[in-house]
C-alpha cells in the first residue's frame, strides 16, 4: 500500500468539495457535479487540483 502525502491529502480533499471522486472501476477521477457531471480526469489528484485551480481570467 503506497502512503499519501500531505499534498495528496490536502489535494484530495480540495477536488471532493468539487464534486469529483475517484472510480474504482476505471481508477480514474470522475464528477458528480454540475456543470461538469460526467466529465473524467486521468492523473493524480494534486494534478487535477491543480487545472480545477487555474480558471480564465474574465476580460474587462
Amino acid at each position: 500500500m503506497a502512503f499519501k502525502t500531505p499534498a495528496e491529502t490536502a489535494a484530495e480533499a480540495e477536488i471532493a468539495k468539487s464534486g469529483w471522486k475517484r472510480d474504482k472501476k476505471t481508477g480514474l477521477w470522475k464528477c458528480f457535479r454540475d456543470p461538469d457531471r460526467g466529465r473524467t480526469f486521468s492523473g493524480t489528484a494534486v494534478e487535477l487540483a491543480r487545472t480545477l485551480n487555474t480558471k480564465p481570467v474574465a476580460e474587462t
